[in-house]
């Protein structure tokens, strides 16, 4: 796969979501390896040995909602929805629930983070599902960034590279390192994708 080291498999990713979803997320990134799914998602989780699943809870709610309690095949499970659909996503077994409308970048890093068994939301939605019991607690990180690893880490949120980084603050490309290098020691994360989240999670950023 393009970019990608030869020893970092891509994740196999069922999603029931709209075309145009599925087509930007393959546009972002070849992490994945995608599989549109109409209906019926267990079949197709299984069929495709799916590492992740994602379901757009908003186009029909009640039957993407059943389709997901009623899963036999456990995987980590994102779900798009609207903020007030989240108790119900989280009821049905969604790992992680994150806006219907979020970029392709953001999604890219919400399936990485589900798959490694981190919970992700959008901020301040975990209060309007209080009652679920099944919610991790998030991390805690302390806020003990400087102003601009604060700039880094929110474009590394975007899903830039240190190249972009760089070109993005105009620093050096070994200067935009160091400050990646930084923030995930301080975060106590071993990938980016780990310190996007724990900081989303922590309300340092809005993802």
């Amino acid at each position: 796969m393009r970019g990608l080291p030869p020893q970092i498999m891509p994740l196999r990713v069922v999603v029931q979501a709209d075309h145009a979803l599925v087509e930007s997320l393959a546009e972002q990134t070849d992490r994945f390896i995608l599989s549109p799914v109409e209906s019926n998602l267990e079949i197709a989780a299984r069929v495709a040995q799916a590492d992740v699943i994602v379901v757009d809870v908003t186009r029909n709610p009640a039957h993407a909602l059943a389709e997901m309690k009623n899963l036999q095949l456990k995987r980590p499970l994102l779900a798009l929805a609207f903020k007030e659909q989240v108790a119900e996503a989280l009821a049905a077994g969604a790992q992680a629930v994150i806006a219907r409308d979020s970029s392709a970048a953001k999604l890219e890093v919400a399936i990485a983070a589900v798959q490694k068994g981190l919970t992700v939301t959008e901020p301040g939605w975990l209060g309007a599902a209080a009652h679920v019991t099944t919610v991790e607690a998030g991390k805690v990180v302390d806020d003990n960034l400087t102003p601009r690893e604060h700039e880094v880490l929110i474009l590394l949120a975007e899903g830039l590279s240190n190249k972009q980084i760089a070109a993005k603050l105009t620093i050096s490309e070994h200067t935009a390192k160091f400050h990646v290098n930084s923030i995930l020691q301080k975060m106590d994360a071993q990938k980016r994708v780990e310190a996007v989240v724990r900081a989303a999670r922590s309300g340092l950023i809005n993802l």
